[in-house]
């Protein structure tokens, strides 16, 4: 009995990834392992009895479950980055699955460059979600005013030492929504001088969309949503 509450009290901290499509789950197994990435491939419940430790276990998992066995497996061990790949999701879904505590969100058509992008990011400890999503989520940013909502004072000291000037104040217009016209225009200078700080700035923070150029700013407090 003992033994049982220790197994069930101990982080594994290992990297599950759910994948509605049964058929995609054998193929993200030869994608990774291709790129010499240990993968497991089991069954949902298996993750529970699974001894691995820092591994990264791959299952399918139905639709209408995914967000019921999402919350299952991160109320069991929050040490657990998940990451989801769905046929079609909604907006308000992936409000929901990132204050689940989810890690990554995709497309089940999401290509393979992308795919080991994203599980590479999300290994480091980032949030990844699918770049097409970026403008919806950004206009509706209800889940990032709340990951913002913190009583400690927004700090960008790295933020000044790594960025430039004039890339930080893309960066806190970013925050609030706006487009590369719309940048443009606030700060007067041209869409093309605009899109070349924002891939500065992408490059700089680590990051492959402005959408989690905002989330990584705001979850490391560097800047708030007002």
């Amino acid at each position: 009995m003992l033994a049982k509450v220790t197994r069930k009290q101990q982080k594994r901290h290992n990297t599950v990834i759910f994948v509605e499509n049964s058929l995609f789950v054998s193929g993200v197994c030869s994608i990774l392992k291709y790129h010499q990435m240990k993968v497991t491939k089991l069954s949902y419940e298996d993750i529970f009895s699974s001894d691995d430790m820092n591994a990264i276990l791959i299952c399918h998992v139905k639709h209408d479950d995914m967000e019921m066995k999402a919350q299952r497996v991160i109320s069991r061990d929050n040490s657990t980055k998940l990451i989801i790949i769905k046929n079609n999701i909604e907006l308000n879904e992936i409000e929901r699955l990132i204050h689940m505590g989810v890690h990554g969100i995709s497309l089940s058509d999401i290509d393979e460059g992308y795919l080991i992008y994203s599980i590479n990011q999300v290994l480091k400890g980032h949030i990844l979600i699918d770049s097409r999503f970026t403008n919806d989520v950004l206009k509706d940013y209800k889940t990032l005013k709340d990951m913002s909502h913190q009583i400690v004072p927004a700090d960008d000291t790295p933020l000044k030492k790594l960025l430039t000037r004039r890339e930080l104040e893309i960066l806190h217009l970013l925050a609030k929504g706006y487009t590369n016209i719309q940048i443009g225009s606030e700060l007067f200078i041209s869409d093309k001088t605009v899109k070349n700080h924002v891939a500065n700035l992408l490059n700089k923070l680590e990051v492959q969309d402005r959408l989690n150029a905002v989330i990584k700013a705001v979850k490391n407090n560097w800047i708030k949503i007002d």
